[in-house]
């Protein structure tokens, strides 16, 4: 490759992470209007993060995951949502490493320990860092049957979400990108 082809991909892959970066903020603020939206605008920028992966790789995916990270919480209304991505959102980029593991058995054990444990970390961090009066209540007032029934169904969610991401990909790779013709 010269020197000329290198500049215009580093451009190229400059340009492209920024507009994900600058899209996955847009939607992460977005969805702090919408209260429904705290888990599922996440999982979307989640989403945005496998082009930069299939097109520039971790390195630059996991650039952008940061980046958006910090501006969701500077940014974002949403605490939770943004700190749901930061716990969560870097999912897609580390879901391939997972797939890499021979028994299927050990893997769905990998990903179940993965969620949980972000899951707890992420309502640990936002209850000792955000000590707020209503977010406590809300789980108090859930009891311990909703709690539980909230996190399998967070499980469920996660699960779904792995299982989609595949295909996502499958969908990019043979419809998407041959349109991007800069990329070429």
């Amino acid at each position: 490759m010269n020197r000329h082809s290198s500049t215009r991909r580093q451009s190229l892959m400059v340009a492209f992470c920024g507009m994900a970066a600058g899209l996955s903020v847009v939607i992460m603020l977005l969805g702090g209007v919408i209260p429904a939206a705290t888990y599922a605008v996440p999982m979307l920028c989640g989403l945005i993060l496998l082009p930069v992966l299939l097109e520039f790789g971790p390195k630059a995916a996991w650039t952008v995951y940061i980046a958006v990270s910090l501006l969701a919480l500077m940014l974002g209304f949403d605490k939770e949502a943004a700190f749901f991505y930061i716990f969560m959102g870097y999912y897609p980029i580390v879901k391939w490493k997972i797939e890499r593991v021979p028994a299927k058995r050990k893997k769905l054990l990998i990903k179940i320990v993965l969620f949980s444990v972000s899951m707890g970390l992420m309502y640990g961090l936002l209850a000792l860092l955000f000590p707020m009066a209503a977010f406590m209540q809300e789980f108090q007032e859930m009891g311990l049957w909703m709690t539980a029934a909230f996190a399998v169904m967070y499980l469920f969610c996660m699960l779904a979400y792995d299982r989609l991401l595949l295909p996502l990909s499958m969908i990019y790779v043979n419809r998407i990108r041959p349109r991007f013709t800069f990329l070429k």
